[in-house]
């Protein structure tokens, strides 16, 4: 009689605790990276009215007879599971996907949370606002450059950070170049007349090579000249270097930077060169049979395939053939004058692949260096030129010279992607990384412990946290968003419902209990 009745207690508080989770979960139903909870019950232990006994050779095995005292609290469960993310347009929040948790702290105290409502405070720290924790991960060094290697750290990007100007140490040339671009087969020059008096206007005379610009080319004004290929089309032209033999010659426009952020252009004409039956020499050949970065080998006649690059010559230059090419001044808009000098004229190998095989002799490098005067006041720096992602196959001639070096700039804007790699855009359109988001996961993350503002701590059941990057992982994040509370408001009601009916079905057995004791009294009477 009195275990039904405590059997009913019981019922009673267990279902009473259930509803208060219940209550907690719908009331954090907006609550950002909440995760629901909830709750199992288990029976408590029985009491035993006889053991079992076990089969005889004439009697079968009897089970054992016990009475239930009642239901205990089995477990409150934490449910990490993913919630929708809510779109913010704030670009510093972050909904987090996948089993993980982002890493904050206080001092020497970590937390975890899924909440992602985070801003960058006035000295520039990465934190969650409500508490003014410190988002964990780690920061770019002044290049850029992030070592996840390291301890995660502070999160830092201060308020008007600066770019320091950057001097151009490396031209870089891509595309292709047509294997199938025609030579030229003569140039007739049309001149304006001598300075000297009697001169006979409008001659054309035949050169093997010359610059056509505005002013004189060795003592001639040139007015056009005709260019006539190898298959007989002609062209007319204006300005440019031109040279029988080769074709005509694509121009590239390389911009860079000296030591102080000013900005320079360098134009570099590549044309194609005649055969060459000649193999450039390499130290190495001479004991094994020299290849390429792609492995193929190189035999002589791979370097028929070859072209010529070098510094456009300027007025009374005639190119390379005439002992130019090699050096070009230019006048800056701040008035002051640049030198470019080029080590070498370039010659561009190509096999029979159309893969690059190298420029000039196999163990060389070309380079340029840049001299500024006339009060310009930065240092002189050299730029390495490379080739190695050229190609030549029978397609259209594209070819793009990038460089690296800067100007000087403040960061303007922050963005981050679904790594959770910050980057900055500086006001001199550089892009560059500022750091990246530490992620933990947890052998048990349902073992946490809540310490409020939905921030957890590590337990005796959780594990350790393992601190990674989101690719380590294999997480995402979404950034201007913020991930949900995933309580499920249906699957609430109808658990209230049921906590409901067991609560009122335990208060009816007490009931009971109650009326039956009281009949027991009421026997006495």
């Amino acid at each position: 009689m009195m275990r039904s009745l405590y059997s009913g207690v019981s019922g009673l508080k267990v279902h009473q605790t259930r509803m208060d989770v219940i209550g907690n979960n719908i009331a954090n139903i907006n609550t950002i990276g909440y995760k629901a909870s909830r709750t199992t019950f288990s029976d408590m232990l029985s009491q035993i009215q006889s053991a079992a006994s076990a089969p005889t050779e004439n009697l079968g095995g009897i089970n054992p007879k016990q009475v239930g005292l009642g239901a205990a609290l089995e477990s409150i469960d934490l449910l990490f599971t993913d919630a929708s993310p809510q779109q913010t347009g704030k670009n510093t929040d972050l909904a987090l996907s996948g089993n993980g948790l982002f890493v904050l702290k206080n001092g020497d105290q970590t937390f975890y949370t899924r909440d992602g409502a985070f801003s960058f405070d006035e000295q520039g720290y990465y934190t969650l606002p409500g508490s003014g924790l410190r988002v964990q991960g780690w920061n770019a060094s002044e290049e850029g450059v992030i070592n996840t290697n390291s301890l995660a750290t502070d999160i830092i990007v201060p308020v008007g950070k600066t770019m320091e100007a950057t001097a151009t140490t490396a031209i870089d040339y891509s595309g292709n170049l047509d294997k199938e671009s025609l030579l030229i087969e003569s140039i007739s020059y049309t001149i304006s007349p001598d300075i000297a008096a009697g001169d006979e206007i409008g001659v054309v005379v035949t050169e093997d090579s010359g610059t056509i610009t505005s002013v004189n080319v060795d003592g001639v004004n040139v007015l056009s000249a005709k260019i006539t290929l190898k298959n007989g089309d002609t062209m007319t032209v204006t300005s440019g270097y031109y040279e029988v033999d080769h074709s005509v010659p694509v121009t590239t426009l390389a911009t860079i930077y000296d030591s102080l952020g000013g900005k320079h252009q360098v134009t570099m004409l590549i044309d194609k060169a005649p055969n060459d039956e000649s193999t450039p020499t390499d130290p190495a050949a001479e004991a094994t049979q020299a290849t390429d970065a792609n492995g193929d080998p190189l035999d002589p006649p791979v370097y028929n395939n070859r072209w010529r690059a070098y510094i456009a010559p300027g007025a009374g230059q005639l190119g390379p053939a005439g002992g130019g090419g090699l050096t070009i001044t230019s006048t800056e808009q701040d008035g002051s004058t640049m030198t470019a000098t080029l080590n070498a004229v370039q010659f561009l190998y190509f096999n029979d692949r159309g893969h690059f095989v190298s420029n000039g002799t196999l163990d060389t490098q070309g380079s340029i260096e840049f001299n500024y005067a006339d009060g310009n006041g930065a240092a002189v720096n050299t730029a390495i030129i490379d080739f190695d992602d050229m190609s030549q196959y029978a397609n259209n001639t594209t070819s793009f010279p990038t460089t690296n070096g800067n100007t000087s700039g403040v960061l303007q804007s922050i963005g981050i992607d679904g790594n959770g790699i910050i980057t900055g855009t500086y006001t001199n359109g550089m892009i560059r990384s500022e750091g990246q988001i530490a992620v933990a996961q947890f052998a048990n993350a349902s073992g946490l412990t809540k310490v409020g503002t939905t921030i957890y701590q590590e337990s005796n059941n959780s594990g350790e946290a393992n601190i990674k990057t989101m690719s380590d992982f294999g997480l995402t994040v979404v950034a201007a968003a913020l991930e949900m509370s995933n309580v499920d408001l249906a699957n609430e009601f109808a658990e209230m419902i049921i906590t409901q009916r067991g609560f009122q079905a335990n208060s009816k057995m007490t009931t009971v209990a109650d009326e039956m004791l009281e009949t027991v009294v009421n026997m006495k009477r």
